[in-house]
Formats: structure tokens, C-alpha cells, sequence
């Protein structure tokens, strides 16, 4: 930016000089003395200086690079490949519609729409929890009872077991031997395992 205003006035004092002071003088044309003096300093070097490479550097060579990068190459950098990294905006394939809630989620995932109901209700189980057993350490199995469900069990289904009972009626996804647990049982052998499934789901 300095050069090129340097270089403007430059050229505005040569005209200067030819188009006034030359009729005045009425002599030879005169030297540029007006550009010398506005010229910068570098540019008064002799001719015959020796070329340097380090008063161009400065003592430093910036990197640049050696050879072209092909074609192919670029376009790699700009478009991926189809079965590497594809950097294209593709219509997705993998969505599927929930068939309870009708939200949009990706295929082999739980439903966001969904399970966001899973983890309210969670969050108001460990809230009750919480509420009722405090933070001590839990030593027995917990037996979650929802509202008018305490008759439907018999004694030994309580037996070992801290009852937290939920004062609002069981959600229709919650099923009843949700969080009963599964794998070998203690009454059979270990060679035999019980397959558990919800039931009672709305």
C-alpha cells in the first residue's frame, strides 16, 4: 500500500516537473531531483551491488510446496470417496417412523420420543427412592408397587424386599416383571435358564 502511494506521487511531481518548471527554467530538461528525494531508500542501491538472497528473506526461506498435487488428489480433499469418507450431502436411508409414537429416529435405535417418557418415569422412581430409603446403602432387593397393585401380591413375593410404593397408576409400557431379573435361577439347576417376557403391555 505504501509502494503504490509512493509511486503516485512519484509519477504527480514528474509531470510537475516537465509541464511548469521546464517552461520557466527555459533550459535543457532538468533531472528528476522531486522523485529521488520521495523514492525510498532501497530503491538508491547502486547497480553494481552484489545480489544477496538473505536481503530478500531476511533470513528466512518460506515453505512452499515442491510438487503439484494431482487431480485426483484434490478432488479426493473436496469430495471424499464413496466408500472411504463421502463428503457429499446424501439423502439418508437409514430413518424409520416409531410405530407407537409416529416420531422419525434412525434405524437399530430406541425412539428419542420414546424413550424420553422411559427416562421421566426413571427419574421419578429414583426420586422416590431417594425420598423414602435416603442414601444408605441398599441391602435388600427393591419392590416398586404402584397404586392398587399391593393386593395383587402375596407375602412371598415382599419376602427380603423394601417396598416403594408410587402414588399414581402404572404407565401401560411399564410392565409389571420389568425389573424382575432374568438368567439361571436359583431354584432350578444352573444348566437351565428361564426366558422372562413383559406381559400385561397396552
Amino acid at each position: 500500500m505504501a509502494g503504490h502511494l509512493l509511486k503516485c506521487v512519484a509519477d504527480a511531481l514528474v509531470k510537475f516537473e516537465y509541464v511548469y518548471l521546464t517552461p520557466l527554467l527555459r533550459g535543457p530538461p532538468t533531472p528528476q531531483w522531486i522523485p529521488l528525494i520521495v523514492q525510498p531508500h532501497q530503491q538508491l542501491i547502486e547497480k553494481d551491488a552484489t545480489f544477496d538472497i538473505n536481503s530478500i528473506f531476511d533470513g528466512f526461506l518460506w515453505g512452499v510446496p515442491t510438487c503439484r498435487r494431482t487431480t485426483e488428489k484434490r478432488m479426493m480433499r473436496k469430495y471424499g470417496a464413496p466408500n472411504w469418507h463421502n463428503k457429499l450431502i446424501l439423502p439418508r436411508k437409514d430413518i424409520k417412523s416409531c410405530g407407537i409414537c409416529g416420531h422419525n429416529h434412525e434405524a437399530n435405535r430406541l425412539c428419542p420420543n420414546c424413550y424420553s417418557k422411559v427416562k421421566a418415569e426413571t427419574t421419578v422412581l429414583q426420586e422416590k427412592m431417594v425420598q423414602e430409603l435416603g442414601l444408605d446403602p441398599i441391602d435388600k432387593e427393591i419392590a416398586i408397587v404402584y397404586q392398587g397393585e399391593i393386593n395383587q401380591f402375596n407375602d412371598e413375593f415382599f419376602k427380603d424386599k423394601k417396598i416403594v410404593e408410587m402414588e399414581r397408576s402404572r404407565p401401560k409400557w411399564f410392565s409389571k416383571n420389568l425389573l424382575q431379573k432374568s438368567g439361571p435361577n436359583s431354584d432350578l439347576s444352573n444348566s437351565e435358564i428361564t426366558a422372562i417376557k413383559p406381559h400385561d403391555l397396552g
